[in-house]
Formats: structure tokens, sequence, C-alpha cells
């Protein structure tokens, strides 16, 4: 049974919650249909914001220690500490109340992921403030030391202007940052602080980062990880739970569908490690969809051309985000090839059916399905029989694989 890298996927689930965060600030824009105010995802503010807070936190971390596992627990907090994030970014890093059931969410989340109790509470507790004045009221050394390097990196990065050189900004920034000792910031750590940023590599690498895969691969505490199918599958299945619960109309979407593609590979007498990457195919399938503003996903009527085009990229941005970790070649087609149809009028890549396999044509009549069997904002539930009757229609004119479609329909109606 193959292998996983653990830092590839953390960084690739981390890039999917950058996105989510700018698509976020995005909303106000959509809901007002002025499409051309929107910055595009690669120029937003909180394009790469993980990813930099995490060089700070490294950055700070081997300050204090060497400890392998100490180093470890800091890349992995810090790449996900936003997890908890699912709607109103602004607020997730300003409004107290929502810091507070952010982070509280973040530590659920995490929880389910096999970390250890470090990690989680690293998440947890990453707004708190040195004089007990954070969500949780911790004080002092009550916060976690990964929670206080998180907290310090996480402000930095929102306080760089990415607009302006770094050297127009460092006394800017170091002034912020020690007006606020004993205040958000523990002493040791700004004296930490003061001395990692006084060497120029710091700021020009910080700079750079979002260009250079070296600056940041230099960094990380160890350059693999490996983890098994079975736990890629329980990290995937909460990252399912963010996906569908972006929008109210697709709650549980994602790991229906997993259980759709579960049901026909016993059926098909697929073995253990082919029917888990389905699931886990399934279960990621619109992990793009955090590219989507929840204006548009949420929307109660007809979308607009440009809001379908909105909509249509989540295929693409689900070979994205999925794209870095090797050994998924297989997993990344299924899931985002869920709407391609053999007639080549699909997208994102608008493939023809010599280039769809048969597991991605019956990923897509399950993405169908369940659908149609589902409400959405748009529409009501249909039943079984309607469903199939459209299905039908589209093996007629070859749009689905009309051989997976009759194992799919056999499967549905033997056991419901």
């Amino acid at each position: 049974m193959g292998e996983f890298d653990l830092y590839q996927l953390i960084e690739a689930l981390s890039i999917s919650i950058d996105i989510a965060e700018s698509t976020m600030s995005n909303d106000k824009v959509f809901d007002k249909q002025n499409f051309y105010d929107a910055p595009s995802l690669s120029q937003h503010k909180f394009f790469n914001h993980s990813k930099r807070t995490c060089y700070v936190s490294l950055t700070l971390a081997q300050s204090i220690s060497k400890d392998k596992k100490f180093l470890e627990e800091i890349y992995i907090a810090s790449m996900l500490h936003d997890i908890g994030v699912c709607s109103q970014l602004k607020k997730s890093h300003e409004d107290f109340d929502f810091v507070k059931k952010h982070t509280e969410r973040g530590y659920t989340l995490m929880s389910k992921l096999p970390f250890s109790k470090s990690v989680f509470d690293a998440v947890k507790y990453h707004h708190e403030n040195y004089n007990g004045t954070g969500p949780n009221h911790l004080k002092g050394d009550e916060i976690p030391i990964e929670a206080q390097i998180i907290r310090l990196a996480d402000i930095f990065e929102v306080l760089y202007d990415y607009e302006k050189p770094n050297f127009t900004q460092r006394g800017k920034i170091l002034k912020w940052v020690t007006s606020n000792e004993n205040i958000l910031f523990s002493p040791e750590l700004v004296k930490i602080f003061l001395d990692v940023q006084s060497k120029d590599f710091f700021w020009w690498d910080y700079e750079m980062i979002g260009f250079s895969s070296y600056i940041f691969d230099n960094i990380i505490p160890n350059k693999k990880y490996p983890i098994t199918i079975n736990e890629l599958k329980s990290i995937a299945l909460v990252f399912a739970d963010i996906i569908d619960n972006k929008s109210n109309f697709t709650f549980k979407h994602s790991q229906n569908l997993a259980k759709l593609v579960g049901t026909v590979s016993d059926y098909l007498e697929y073995d253990y490690e082919k029917k888990t990457r389905l699931e886990i195919a399934a279960l990621l399938h619109d992990i793009g969809k955090l590219a989507v503003p929840e204006a548009i996903l949420n929307k109660n009527n007809s979308l607009t051309d440009m809001e379908f085009s909105v909509i249509k990229s989540h295929a693409y941005y689900t070979r994205i985000i999925l794209g870095k970790i090797k050994g998924l070649e297989d997993i990344i087609d299924i899931a985002s090839n869920h709407h391609e149809k053999l007639d080549g009028t699909g997208y994102p890549l608008g493939l023809s059916s010599d280039d769809i396999s048969f597991e991605s044509r019956m990923m897509a009549i399950c993405d169908i399905y369940d659908a149609l069997t589902s409400k959405r904002p748009y529409k009501d539930t249909m039943s079984t029989d309607e469903t199939f009757k459209i299905l039908d229609r589209m093996a007629e004119e070859g749009k689905v694989c009309a051989k997976a479609l009759k194992i799919f329909e056999h499967c549905v109606k033997t056991t419901t």
C-alpha cells in the first residue's frame, strides 16, 4: 500500500485555505455583481498567507530550538493555523467574537487529524495576547510557545504591504512590534524577532517567498514525512467537511459522493486501496470550490454567464491545489475531471472520450446524481426516477458513459 508525503499534502491544503480566505473578502464585490473590482486570486493580499506565516514562524522557532519534533509541529500548525476560517475573512483577524469562533472551529477540525495536541493547541490559541486580553484570556506563559510564535508571525504577515519594497517598511513594522511588547508579545519573543529581522536575508526571503520554491523548501524541517493512505483519507474527510460547509446547499455532498463511489467499488470488487483512492478523490473533488465566492454558490436564481464561468473554475482549482502531491496523480485526474463530458463539451479541459478514464466517468455520474437528488438554491430535490431519466438522456446524447451509468443504476436500485 502506497505512502504519501504529509508535507506536500499540508502545502496543498494550505493553498486551499489561502484561496478560501482570498475569495471570502471578494463576496461583497460579487454581491454587487461588480466583477471588475475583484482582484485576481494570485494578486490578493491573503494569497500565500499560510506559507508566509509559516516562514516567519519557522525562522523564529529555529532561534528557540533545533528540536526536530518542535519544528515539525510549528510547520504543521502555522501552515494550517487558519483552517477554522470559513467565512468573513476580515472578521477572522479583527472581530473579537469571530476570532474566538474561528480558533475554536480550527481546534475542532485539527483534533480530527493525525497530529499532536501541541499542534491542536497552537491553532486554538494563536490569537491570544501576552497580557491576557485574547479570546481565551490566557496570559503569559499560559499561552503555548507555538501559539505565541504563530501569533507574531500572523500579525507580521497582515502588517506587511506587498505593494512596497521591504526596506521602505522595516522601521514601521519594527516600531509596531516593539510597541506591543508585554501587550501582544512576550519580551523574549520580541527580542528573538529583533535578532532574526536584523539579517537582510530574512526580509528578502520574505519578499520573494511567493516566487521561489527554494526559499520555502530550504526552511522546512524535514524533506519528507510519510503517511499512509488511511491517514490521507482521515485528512481528506476533514477538508470535505470544510468544502461542504462552504454552502448550506452542498452540506455532505462530498461525503455522499464518497459513499456512492464506495458502493460502486464494492460492486466492481475493487481492492481496498483502489476503493480508498476513489473515496479520497470524491472527498476532495470540490476542494476548488473554496475559490468560489459564497455569493455565487448560494445564489437562489439563474447564474449569469460570468458567474457560471466563476463556478466552472472550481474544477481547475481542484487540479491546481492537489497537483503538488506526488503519488496522487490518478486521484487528481478523477477528482478534477468530474465535469468533463465524453463529447468534449465539459470543463475545464474539454476532454474527449478517449482521454476520460472509466473511474472519471463513474465519478461524473455519481456527482450528477447527488446534485440532482439534493436541494440546491435554484431547485428542489428530484426523485431517483426523474434523475435517471436525465442521466439516460445524457448517455443517449453521448455526454456520460452508458456502461458506467448502467452499473451505477444497478448499484443504487439494489442498495436503497
